[in-house]
């Protein structure tokens, strides 16, 4: 694997063996850039903790020109200052008080030199404790799901000393740790604390019923992540998760406020409308990777959704660019 001389992040493209032949050989004419997390003052610890100014710092000139694709969650919390962070087409406005939760395989995008300061956690998703109480669990749902849903979060007054005071006491232990087993440990429950923070800011007052329904959301959520590509049909995914599809679309109408068909084909288009703004790759091998096997389906789908064609929506982007 190659790394970046300058300190902790490497760059690849991370999910080339997961592509079809076809589209792994277009990788090399412009692919989205994968970024694997690496640590290098303890490779096998999944958690680090930085500052904005320290990352842009650390990476060559250059670095954060294209957009990314991490492998690992983000959570930025800005102190001062503003800038714009994109996420999946979503033109980010942070300011004080602003928490950014970027999730694996989201694209971002920063940007360099902007006059902001924020502190940055970087971990893995297997670094984090999963939900010991099983009960607890299902009413509430993962910590991940909750901890800022929607990708920005604004804090209060109240609520932003909190999540600062978390991420400092998550600075001062690393700072400490000596990579053991015992520290890792301690460091995890520290981030665990810090996402069930950020998680009961994010849904403070939500209602009862909607809290019964996450559980089953956010199953059904992990299982579109890694089936949008192979199949479209709800039936399908209730019947994996052992839910009819009456009950997974009640779920899904109270916790989203939308089918759970909506949600299958927004994530089709979202990782479509993806690999169209930052890959040069041809729109039928596009079409193969979302799961269609004819490109004129692909095209008829994607302007239903998009409200233009997959070669308009490039254009607008590259338009939008220069």
């Amino acid at each position: 694997m190659r790394r970046l001389a300058s300190n902790k992040v490497s760059l690849l493209p991370f999910d080339d063996q997961k592509r079809t032949p076809h589209v792994r050989r277009e990788i090399g004419r412009r692919a989205i850039a994968g970024v694997r997390y690496f640590n290098s003052r303890f490779p096998t610890l999944g958690i680090e903790p930085l500052t904005l100014s320290d990352l842009f710092t650390r990476v060559p000139a250059g670095h954060f020109a294209r957009p990314q694709r991490p492998a690992f969650h983000l959570l930025m919390l800005f102190s001062s200052g503003t800038t714009t962070h994109y996420l999946d087409f979503e033109r980010l406005q942070c300011s004080a008080r602003t928490l950014v939760h970027v999730r694996p395989g989201q694209v971002q995008q920063f940007m360099p030199g902007a006059r902001a300061q924020a502190r940055i956690l970087l971990f893995t998703p297997e670094f984090v404790l999963p939900d010991e109480n099983v009960v607890h669990s299902q009413m509430l749902g993962s910590v991940l799901e909750r901890a800022a849903p929607n990708g920005l979060l604004k804090l209060d007054v109240d609520s932003f000393a909190s999540v600062q005071s978390g991420l400092a006491t998550i600075g001062d232990e690393y700072r400490r740790t000596d990579g053991s087993s015992v520290s890792a440990r301690i460091l995890q429950h520290l981030l665990y604390a810090l996402l069930l923070r950020i998680a009961y800011c994010s849904d403070r007052g939500e209602a009862p019923s909607i809290s019964n329904y996450r559980h089953i959301v956010r199953r059904f959520l992990a299982d579109v992540e890694t089936g949008f590509a192979q199949s479209r049909r709800v039936e399908d995914y209730a019947t994996r998760l052992h839910y009819s599809t009456k009950a997974l679309r009640r779920a899904c109408l109270e916790v989203r406020g939308l089918p759970p068909k909506v949600i299958i084909e927004n994530r089709v288009i979202l990782e479509a409308k993806r690999l169209l703004a930052h890959t040069s790759w041809p729109v039928d091998s596009i079409a193969a990777t979302v799961g269609f096997a004819d490109a004129t389906n692909f095209v008829k789908f994607f302007r239903q959704h998009a409200n233009v064609t997959p070669s308009e929506f490039r254009k607008r982007v590259s338009n939008a660019r220069r």
